[in-house]
């Protein structure tokens, strides 16, 4: 496994994690648990963001010292 299939798993990973709680969300009737659930798809979605842009930096960083 290289570098860029690595993190394109990863960010796979965590976009499934947003849809599996988005569901258990939709599908909950306590408010409490609700708004716990949309809470770890904001986490993760922010989390998401925070992998791409590591891996933008990487890439980046591999291309400079690549030529």
């Amino acid at each position: 496994m290289d570098l860029s299939e690595a993190m394109d798993m990863a960010i796979n990973d965590e976009r499934a994690l947003q849809e599996k709680y988005s569901r258990l969300a939709q599908e909950e009737n306590n408010p409490f648990v609700k708004a716990f659930l949309e809470r770890i798809v904001v986490d993760a979605k922010k989390h998401e963001k925070r992998l791409r842009k590591k891996y933008e930096k990487l890439l980046a960083g591999l291309k400079k010292k690549a030529f």
